[in-house]
């Protein structure tokens, strides 16, 4: 997917995961500034990694649900309504803990590349039936150090 094909309104969609991504903003509307997207988690959703970004800082708005967070040393239910800011290089994971959906807002300051990335972790789950070899995943989100390291 190139950057022009990044817009406002596309959905990465994973039937298998239940998952939903909707772009609100890129960093083409706004100037560079960030990247917004609201995300879906099914009920009782995959936890993803502990991962961090080294020059980046996220800012998460709770719509519907909620979501376990562990940011650095403490762990937190972010419930509807609940905002909170992940700092750049701070270890970090969430995930739908709850029986029902969640869905988030959530803005990347400065944005880099992360449209990219999402949109290529995308591209691996769809292009491998939705069920993507770790490796192949792997390989993906080290072509994006800047915007997502392990750990």
């Amino acid at each position: 997917m190139t950057t022009a094909e990044i817009a406002p309104g596309l959905e990465l969609v994973n039937p298998v995961a239940g998952t939903r991504t909707v772009f609100i903003a890129t960093p083409a509307t706004t100037n560079g500034a960030y990247v917004e997207v609201e995300a879906t988690y099914p009920p009782n959703s995959n936890k993803p990694p502990v991962h961090h970004h080294p020059s980046q800082t996220e800012y998460f708005t709770v719509l519907t649900g909620a979501m376990t967070v562990v940011r650095g040393d403490e762990t937190f239910i972010a419930e509807t309504g609940t905002s909170f800011e992940v700092p750049p290089g701070v270890s970090h994971q969430m995930w739908n803990h709850g029986d029902v959906e969640a869905v988030v807002r959530w803005r990347v300051e400065p944005p880099l590349r992360t449209a990219e990335l999402w949109c290529a972790s995308w591209a691996v789950a769809r292009d491998s039936d939705w069920k993507p070899d770790p490796m192949a995943l792997f390989e993906v989100v080290s072509s994006f150090p800047e915007e997502f390291q392990l750990g």
